[in-house]
């Protein structure tokens, strides 16, 4: 019997918060997604949704001590995505869109813990 880390569905992954590292998130997210009943469309929508749900934790300076820390987990109905770090300060409008992006691709959305945390779920169709 292989491992218990083998036979889990869950994917995690920490990077620097730096925009250029968050492909390494989505191609994650990819990866996962071939494990699911999800269309092409549905997975092009929550690579987005996690690129904008990650842009609130994404320094401008590059500061060398900040990580974004990823978490998919798989379910027989659906896909969890966490996603842990320090938030940053951005304009108003900025996050106002990113979040309507995210709500607009995502069955579920919360923001916990002053927004140190954040859930995005996709649920699949029946």
């Amino acid at each position: 019997m292989p491992p218990q880390s083998l036979q889990s569905r869950d994917v995690h992954l920490s990077v620097p918060a730096r925009p250029d590292y968050l492909v390494l998130a989505r191609l994650a997210l990819s990866a996962m997604c071939r494990l699911t009943p999800l269309e092409h469309a549905e997975v092009a929508d929550l690579k987005l949704a996690i690129t904008e749900a990650a842009s609130g934790y994404v320094t401008g300076d590059g500061d060398p001590e900040a990580a974004i820390d990823f978490e998919f987990r798989l379910h027989d109905d659906r896909l969890e995505m966490t996603l842990d770090g320090k938030p940053v300060d951005h304009p108003a409008e900025e996050q106002e869109v990113s979040r309507a992006i995210v709500e607009a691709t995502v069955d579920e959305f919360e923001l916990e813990l002053e927004g140190r945390h954040t859930v995005l779920v996709k649920r699949f169709a029946a």
